[in-house]
């Protein structure tokens, strides 16, 4: 087993807890949709985090190259991943009872901005990342991940810090749609 294989596990075990926190809320949703009041931003959200903890693992192979590690460099790496986790965990509530009434608008704001302030410090950190696999690599990934990294930081900041609802709505969306282009221009392949 290479180092990069060992040092994986611990880094997909993190992804898949934010992912099976993301599952799981969406099968609660489902489940007691009775007592639940679904908001479509709140859904749309789900949706926006679920396919960035994919990403994150796809590109989490891009590091398989690296011949040194050290602890530092690893307890790095980890942090993107555990931004993820904890942003999972901000999106749903804790979990209830399926007879438990929870309207997904009223915990949506009443999280909003913890959930977008530590969202937000994904960028910051895929961007030192993006640097440490070298300046060509960052040069190669071009202006689309310079623009979008911008984008990415601008929008989720102001969405901790404004509670307009117009806003998050429009943000979700274009969230979801520069989510998806950037990662079929960026990250289509492994390489």
């Amino acid at each position: 087993m290479s180092t990069f294989e060992y040092l994986s596990v611990l880094i997909s075990i993190v992804l898949a807890l934010g992912m099976t926190r993301v599952l799981a809320g969406i099968g609660e949703m489902l489940q007691a949709r009775i007592h639940r009041r679904i908001y479509w931003v709140h859904v749309v959200w789900t949706l926006n985090l679920f396919i960035y903890l994919v990403v994150a693992w796809w590109i989490f192979y891009r590091w398989r190259n690296q011949q040194e590690w050290t602890f530092l460099l690893f307890v790095f790496v980890l942090i993107a991943p555990t931004i993820l986790y904890l942003a999972s965990m901000l999106l749903f509530p804790r979990d209830g009872t399926a007879d438990e009434s929870v309207d997904y608008r009223t915990h949506y704001y009443a999280n909003h901005r913890a959930f977008f302030a530590i969202f937000s410090m994904f960028t910051i950190v895929d961007v030192a990342d993006t640097l440490l696999k070298g300046i060509p690599h960052f040069l190669a990934l071009g202006k689309p991940y310079v623009i979008s990294s911008a984008l990415f930081l601008i929008g989720m900041v102001t969405a901790a810090i404004t509670q307009n609802e117009r806003y998050h709505q429009f943000y979700a969306v274009f969230f979801l749609v520069q989510t998806i282009v950037i990662s079929f221009v960026l990250f289509q392949t492994l390489v």
